[in-house]
């Protein structure tokens, strides 16, 4: 079983709305992450020894005798390609001595853009922020924390933030307000609010927790859109036992419920 995976997108660039995310695309690679360094690191060592900047041939020999990543010069073609459509990297011509050939030839170099990360820091500052508000959200769990309770709390939508401490003499049903029955309401019950469309909109509540035994279980009855911890579908109509701080989703992507469970 997983942390939750939940991942947010921001376009903060009025001016080209898909810049900053073809960025956050482009150092997503091993690959690429390390032909960057290895252009921060050439251009350090360039300003102290006035060297040349690094032609395909060269960024290729250092990523196999450095990084250990072997790649054809046509696959590290795509690599650049992609590193400067994502505004990373320039390309310069440049004079330079190459292998088997004698004096110098032009070759097409790479060097990092001066202002290559600017705007990636802005999203990476405002994913902080969303971080950030996760951590709010985990601290604030853990206060209802006493004896031995499982503490639930709601990490997304409408309902983002609500908290409810179960005792283990207390089994609960949690599901969208519109999926309960008034005989439902008879128990401890956790209603969902409507928005959260995907969750199971059979008459009957999305999921049942209760403590038996050795440890807390969920029951997914039958719900119509399933129920997850981390990635991982549980079976329905089976308990399901729980590990400390999981993450259950009530059906996956828009529309579902992501609720930390912790003990």
């Amino acid at each position: 079983m997983s942390d939750s995976d939940i991942n947010k997108t921001a376009i903060i660039d009025p001016e080209d709305p898909n810049l900053i995310s073809e960025k956050l695309s482009a150092v997503n690679n091993k690959v690429r992450f390390s032909i960057l360094e290895i252009l921060r690191d050439n251009q350090k060592y360039n300003q102290a020894q006035s060297k040349d900047p690094l032609y395909s041939r060269e960024i290729n020999s250092i990523l196999l005798n450095n990084y250990n990543i072997e790649i054809t010069p046509q696959m590290l073609g795509q690599h650049i390609k992609k590193l400067k459509d994502a505004g990373l990297v320039n390309e310069i011509e440049i004079k330079k001595e190459v292998p088997n050939k004698v004096g110098k030839r032009g070759v097409k170099a790479y060097v990092l853009k001066e202002d290559a990360f600017e705007d990636l820091f802005l999203e990476i500052n405002f994913l902080s922020d969303e971080l950030f508000t996760f951590f709010d959200l985990y601290k604030s769990n853990q206060k209802f924390h006493e004896d031995e309770n499982c503490v639930l709390t709601i990490f997304n939508g409408v309902d983002k933030g609500k908290t409810f401490k179960v005792r283990k003499d207390e089994t609960v049903l949690i599901g969208r307000k519109a999926s309960f029955s008034q005989g439902d309401l008879a128990s401890f019950s956790i209603l969902l609010d409507n928005s959260y469309d995907t969750v199971s909109n059979v008459s009957k509540p999305h999921l049942k927790l209760f403590y038996k035994d050795d440890g807390w279980y969920i029951i997914d009855g039958s719900s119509s859109n399933g129920t997850f911890i981390g990635d991982i579908e549980v079976q329905k109509g089976r308990p399901t036992k729980l590990r400390p701080n999981s993450f259950l989703k009530l059906s996956r992507g828009n529309g579902g419920a992501v609720i930390y469970c912790s003990f």
